[in-house]
């Protein structure tokens, strides 16, 4: 009896017609399949096992936890974030350096943790001075302190550009404030981690906007910039500047805005109300995004759009320098830059001012009924433009 021909009618040996799956031949697929089915499984368990669950969906506001039946903003005004409560964690009393000293801990590291370009959060509490980066904030958007002997929350809104920093308090008064994973007109929410009954607050807004507290006024630090590093270093050269945290180096590089920032067609991630109805498409009035400083001194609120300082700079043929400017009964010092766009303010005579950096559409959302009448449309003939020649770094 002759041999069977292993070769089938198809021609391909019959050992091809059942083939055995390899890494290859998409056995990865599975493997992968395998491996995400773990994670899932991991992460719904991780509550049994440490006692704890991410509390809120990222879509439905009611899965966060808060009492919203007391809500004094519109509800319209109100977003998830995306991310659950506390998914970005709150950075508390982090180290310090001189910042003379940086370049020596930059020469120290394999990368720098900022340079004279990046821009930071600077606050001025009792004559002591700090800076936090935004790349740092970015990830964490609270940062808990102390300076000049008082407790303070340092708060950023990525998506408003808003740095708002608060007096924590003291006592049964004191606030702990977390991530709260909602949003405000596309703005930071926070909550009071120590709460049993936390109260959700919008620094932005500066007052508590739900929950037992809702309508209380928080207390706002006055002396805050959002400037490059090396003009809040020249303006305060015995500041000190916050390192990163330890374990957040990965959360810092996954962190960037500046897609955001750069969209001239002015789209918002989140929902925001009221928007100008009209004069951001024209020119009438700052666009959507752009970066204005409210600044209260002399008397009286103004709201200095950036561009405007750069353009009378760029008019100069510079593209950075200083204005000087009156403010009712205060003369004001921008130290403006075009890259980063940003604005140092201060006054001459070093008397108090009230600094509120943020993008347009914040400011606005925030001060409908007088941001026509605060809004500067054009410098004042006797301000005194100085250009200077262009830093590197």
């Amino acid at each position: 009896m002759s041999r069977k021909d292993p070769t089938s009618q198809s021609g391909q040996p019959e050992q091809d017609l059942h083939p055995t799956l390899t890494m290859r031949g998409g056995g990865w697929a599975i493997v992968a399949s395998i491996g995400v089915s773990l994670l899932l499984i991991t992460w719904a368990l991780s509550g049994v096992i440490v006692g704890k669950r991410p509390v809120g969906d990222g879509t439905n506001l009611e899965s966060y936890g808060f009492d919203l039946s007391n809500l004094t903003v519109p509800e319209a005004s109100m977003a998830a974030s995306g991310n659950a409560r506390d998914f970005l964690q709150v950075y508390e009393n982090p180290e310090t350096i001189l910042g003379k000293d940086l370049i020596v801990y930059n020469e120290q590291n394999r990368r720098p943790w900022i340079v004279t370009r990046d821009r930071v959060v600077g606050v001025e509490v009792n004559g002591e001075s700090r800076a936090y980066p935004t790349r740092c904030l970015n990830a964490h958007e609270v940062i808990l302190d102390t300076l000049g002997g008082v407790e303070i929350a340092v708060t950023y809104s990525p998506f408003a550009d808003a740095a708002v920093v608060l007096e924590a308090g003291s006592g049964e008064e004191s606030v702990v404030h977390g991530v709260s994973g909602l949003l405000c007109n596309s703005a930071l929410v926070t909550y009071d981690r120590g709460a049993e009954e936390p109260t959700l607050y919008s620094p932005v807004l500066g007052r508590a906007i739900s929950g037992p507290k809702a309508g209380t006024p928080l207390q706002r630090i006055g002396g805050v910039n959002l400037c490059s590093w090396r003009d809040w270093l020249e303006q305060h050269p015995d500041t000190t500047l916050a390192l990163p945290e330890p374990t957040s180096n990965k959360r810092y590089k996954a962190f960037s805005y500046l897609r955001y920032y750069n969209d001239f067609a002015d789209s918002l991630k989140y929902p925001v109300v009221p928007l100008p109805e009209k004069g951001t498409r024209d020119g009438t009035l700052p666009r959507l995004k752009a970066r204005v400083v409210a600044v209260t001194a002399g008397g009286e609120r103004r709201v200095w759009p950036v561009t405007l300082l750069v353009r009378a700079l760029e008019a100069r043929g510079a593209e950075e320098g200083t204005i000087r400017v009156a403010q009712g009964d205060a003369q004001l010092e921008f130290v403006v830059r075009k890259l980063p766009q940003s604005a140092h303010v201060r006054t001459v005579d070093g008397s108090e001012a009230v600094i509120e950096p943020r993008l347009f559409f914040s400011w606005w959302s925030a001060h409908p009924e007088t941001t026509m009448g605060e809004l500067v449309r054009a410098l004042p003939a006797d301000a005194v433009i100085t250009p200077r020649a262009a830093g590197g770094g």
